[in-house]
């Protein structure tokens, strides 16, 4: 049982438990808690929990009313910093080429990384090393689609709390190969640019939208 409830696909599933809105990169969202509970009554000694991402839904919001520019190649409705970044234009005065399309294409999940733990105090970040073993797990979205991820041993009335955080990951300029606004150390380098425009890409992701189901499975194995 999950939250006390039966999920889906042999109960009514479980309200919905995430919602973040107006997702900001490198900000961390969480801890979303969430029980789950081996509600048999069999004493087999090796049932197993088990989390899956499934049904990822992606859209494009359209920008605001009376804002937003028609995209040359789709002909869509885009607000400004998402089509600069997307096909090129002035960022701060510079001219750049422009990354592509980021969120378009339901590609939204390769920038969400997602952790769970069953440690309260142990909070992620967006500094920490990829993957980070001291999590039960840490992955991109893109990777848990219909793939089950083991999570730990639960016994028979027995219950675990687990502790969701979601990061949009922020994609540089450097990732691209491109280097308009200076890294520290490097001639030209200015503070202030560097913090407000070296990752002006993460705009190509403005607007995006993402909605996905989580399955948690409990596995009985034969001892």
């Amino acid at each position: 049982m999950v939250n006390g409830e039966d999920d889906q696909p042999w109960g009514e599933g479980v309200p919905q438990k995430v919602d973040i809105v107006c997702m900001i990169p490198s900000k961390v969202y969480g801890p979303f808690e969430v029980e789950l509970w081996n509600a048999g009554q069999d004493c087999m000694p090796n049932a197993t929990a088990y989390i899956e991402i499934k049904n990822p839904v992606c859209a494009n919001a359209p920008p605001k009313e009376g804002s937003g520019y028609i995209d040359p190649v789709t002909g869509a409705m885009k607000p400004e910093p998402e089509l600069v970044a997307e096909r090129g234009g002035k960022v701060n005065c510079v001219t750049v080429p422009g990354v592509g399309t980021l969120g378009d294409g339901c590609t939204m999940k390769s920038h969400i990384r997602m952790w769970v733990t069953d440690d309260p105090t142990l909070r992620p970040d967006d500094s920490i090393p990829y993957p980070d073993t001291r999590f039960l797990m840490d992955n991109k979205i893109l990777n848990l689609v219909n793939e089950e991820t083991r999570l730990f041993d639960l016994q028979p009335c027995n219950a675990r709390t687990i502790y969701l955080y979601f990061l949009l990951q922020q994609p540089s300029e450097e990732s691209f190969g491109l280097n308009y606004f200076p890294n520290p150390g490097q001639a030209g380098y200015d503070e202030m640019e560097y913090l407000k425009f070296n990752d002006w890409p993460s705009w190509g992701l403005l607007t995006h939208t993402i909605t996905f189901d989580m399955e948690f499975d409990l596995v009985l194995w034969d001892p």
